[in-house]
């Protein structure tokens, strides 16, 4: 039997926390059942923030969006996140991901395969009640909990490359599979966490997996494509190692920029990143258009094994995330369910 499919967004903290507290119960009320909140350069603190939504909401779950091993020791992470699981009455999740943006910090991301594989045993253990002992590894250690922890909290590890997938695929909760949005790049993703579970001898239904979506929304499909462009074109500079397993083609004009640019984040403007865009490129790794358009797109990325959409809001010229979320509660997740 199929898993009931969940609905996320992905909140970027950029309002202040008591505007935070008030979108938050917007979102709860429009139906969404996931709000996660990330852990990258310096936006305001997630754990303040996921507190923050507790104590605004009462059903959504909290997760993440997510942290990694380096920026706190991993038992640190486990105690955060346990008080915040404690906070919302047993609604939180952690989400890990090898860390983006942190060379701005001289802060070195060694082996991150080895790193989230220590930090999600260490967490398991010690918001399961038990002590972590280990005298080798990169976070060798000898402690526990101060305190009683309201459950073993899920862990979520995200990825698009096909180590840490395989390896979300051997040991987590959930898998995120992070700005595929075309069947091709889905199918990619779960054949590298098909790997992961053969060894370790588990089935997809003991895992939660949730696909990573940038999403617009707008009767007017031309501004929801502009509205997405400069993520699409930022993704392909991400995913460049894995873009022949996407089955992407990069048209002339295109590579040319890329490679004249050095492939680094995009300096466009989102009307300059749509016109190098072709509607296959963005389709690769975007939702976007009228409801309808998004309504049909996301049907077909929920038929590739998905459970659990996350979406990241972009807003069209002349409208604001608030107005999307809501356009999409109100017009596009209803046909979902």
């Amino acid at each position: 039997m199929d898993k009931t499919l969940r609905i996320g967004v992905a909140s970027l903290v950029e309002r202040p926390m008591p505007e935070l507290a008030a979108q938050a119960a917007r979102l709860e009320s429009l139906g969404y059942d996931q709000i996660w909140v990330p852990d990258e350069r310096l936006l305001r603190n997630v754990y303040v923030a996921l507190a923050t939504i507790a104590t605004a909401t009462s059903r959504i779950g909290l997760a993440t969006g997510v942290t990694n091993p380096y920026t706190r020791h991993p038992a640190m992470t486990a105690a955060a996140i346990a008080t915040i699981d404690e906070l919302s009455g047993g609604r939180a999740s952690l989400g890990l991901g090898a860390g983006g943006g942190l060379d701005a910090f001289g802060i070195d991301r060694p082996s991150p395969v080895k790193a989230l594989r220590e930090t999600t045993a260490i967490v398991r253990a010690l918001t399961g009640g038990e002590r972590f002992t280990a005298r080798e590894g990169m976070f060798p250690m000898d402690a526990g909990l101060n305190f009683t922890s309201s459950r073993r909290v899920p862990v979520y590890l995200a990825a698009r490359g096909p180590k840490i997938l395989r390896l979300a695929g051997e040991i987590a909760d959930g898998v995120v599979i992070g700005g595929f949005a075309r069947p091709e790049g889905i199918d990619y993703a779960r054949r590298q966490v098909a790997q992961g579970l053969e060894r370790s001898g588990r089935t997809w239904s003991d895992l939660d997996v949730v696909s990573w979506l940038y999403v617009s929304v707008d009767d007017d499909a031309e501004k929801a494509r502009v509205a997405v462009a400069k993520i699409v074109l930022a993704s392909l500079v991400t995913s460049r190692p894995i873009l022949d397993q996407l089955g992407v083609d990069l048209p002339g004009p295109l590579r040319d920029h890329l490679d004249r640019t050095g492939w680094a984040f995009p300096a466009l403007d989102a009307h300059e990143a749509a016109a190098l865009l072709s509607p296959g490129l963005l389709d690769t790794f975007a939702v976007y258009g009228t409801p309808d358009d998004c309504v049909r797109r996301l049907r077909e990325i929920r038929e590739c094994g998905i459970d659990h959409l996350t979406c990241v809001l972009f807003a069209p010229s002349g409208s604001t995330v608030d107005d999307v979320a809501e356009r999409l509660a109100e017009s596009v997740l209803p046909a979902l369910r």
